[in-house]
C-alpha cells in the first residue's frame, strides 16, 4: 500500500491500459527463467496429484482430486510470481515446495472468485440470449452460431469484471499485506473500465491462443480434429456405420504427456501474464510500495506524462 503501510481511500492513479498490457507482456518474455523457477512447486503439485489419480477410483472422485489440484498448483504459482512482480526476483520463496499460510489464501480467494464468476455466468447468459432475440439471431431460427459468439462473449465479460474489482486481493494476499474483497472492491472503483479493458486486451488473444494451440495439438498429437470434438447428432435416415461405431486407436502414452506438458507451459505463460497485470494495476492504483528494488518494470502514469509535457 502506501509507505506507512496503510491502505488508501480509493485508487491513488488512473491505470494506463497500453503501458500496463504491455508492461505485463514483457515481463514474462524478459523473465521466463523466473517464470518456471516460480512453477517448480506448481508442476512438483501437478505430478503428484497425476500419479496419485492413479490409484484413486475411476469417475467423479478422480476428477474433482484432478481440478483442486490444479487449483492449488495456479495458487502456488500464482503467489510465486506475484512476489516476483511485486518485490524482484528475490521475492520468490525460498523453499519451491514450501506451502504457507498465504497459499491456503491465495487458494481460497481464488475458489471463491471462481464461483462468483459461474454465478456470473446465470444473468450474462440471459443478457446474451436476449440480446440475440432482439437482433433476430436465435437458434430458433436457425442462427445458433451468432446466439453463442454473443452468449460467450457476454460471458467472458462479466467474469474479466469479476477479476477487475476482486483481483487485487491476490497481488496483495502474496505479499502478506493486510488485504481483504472490500478493500479491492473500493481501490477499483472508477478503475473497472480501465481494468477490464487491460484484461481484455491481454486475455482474448491469450483464450484465443489456447485454443488454436490445443486444437493443433489433438489433431496433431492425439489424432482429434476438430470436427471429432464438437457434437454432432446422427441424422434419423443415416444411422451410423460400423466403422463409427468402433472406438478409434487410443493414443500413445508419449503423445499424451507431450499433450500434457505443452499445454501446462502454455497455462503457466497465460497465468504469469495474468498476475503480472494484477500486480502491476495494484502498485499503480494503491501505491503500493516494493520492499526491496528489482528489475520489475514501471508502468508510466498519466500524470507522469502530463507533468513532462509541462516541462
Amino acid at each position: 500500500m502506501s509507505a506507512q503501510n496503510q491502505p488508501p481511500a480509493g485508487a491513488v492513479a488512473d491505470l494506463p491500459v497500453a503501458a500496463t498490457v504491455t508492461a505485463a507482456f514483457a515481463s514474462v518474455a524478459g523473465q521466463l527463467g523466473l517464470v518456471a523457477q516460480a512453477a517448480k512447486g506448481a508442476v512438483a503439485l501437478l505430478v503428484a496429484a497425476t500419479l496419485l489419480s492413479l490409484v484413486l477410483p475411476a469417475g467423479g472422485v478422480g476428477n474433482f482430486f484432478l481440478v483442486l489440484a490444479s487449483f492449488a498448483a495456479t495458487a502456488h504459482f500464482g503467489l510465486n510470481w506475484c512476489r516476483v512482480m511485486l518485490l524482484g526476483p528475490q521475492g520468490l520463496p525460498p523453499r519451491a515446495l514450501a506451502w504457507r499460510q498465504p497459499h491456503w489464501q491465495f487458494l481460497g480467494y481464488g475458489l471463491l472468485l471462481f464461483f462468483i464468476m459461474l454465478l456470473s455466468t446465470l444473468p450474462m447468459t440471459a443478457l446474451g440470449s436476449l440480446i440475440a432475440a432482439v437482433l433476430g439471431v436465435s437458434a430458433a431460427s436457425g442462427d445458433a452460431g451468432p446466439q453463442t459468439v454473443i452468449v460467450l462473449l457476454l460471458v467472458f465479460l462479466g467474469m474479466i469484471y469479476v477479476v477487475a474489482r476482486f483481483g487485487f486481493v491476490f497481488p496483495a494476499v502474496a505479499v502478506e499485506e493486510g488485504y481483504s474483497l472490500r478493500l479491492a472492491w473500493q481501490h477499483t472503483a472508477g478503475q473497472s473500465g480501465r481494468l477490464m479493458a487491460a484484461l481484455f486486451a491481454a486475455g482474448f488473444p491469450l483464450a484465443i491462443a489456447q485454443l488454436l494451440l490445443t486444437l493443433l495439438l489433438l489433431e496433431g498429437l492425439l489424432g482429434v480434429s476438430l470436427s471429432d470434438v464438437l457434437p454432432t447428432l446422427p441424422q434419423p435416415d443415416q444411422p451410423p456405420t460400423a466403422a463409427e461405431m468402433i472406438d478409434a486407436e487410443p493414443p500413445s502414452t508419449v503423445a499424451v504427456l507431450v499433450f500434457d506438458v505443452v499445454s501446462a507451459a502454455f497455462n503457466f505463460l497465460c497465468f504469469a501474464v495474468l498476475f503480472s497485470l494484477l500486480s502491476l494495476a495494484f502498485r499503480t492504483c494503491t501505491g503500493w510500495v516494493p520492499a526491496a528494488g528489482g528489475n520489475l518494470p514501471r508502468v508510466p502514469e498519466e500524470n507522469d506524462r502530463d507533468g513532462d509535457a509541462r516541462s
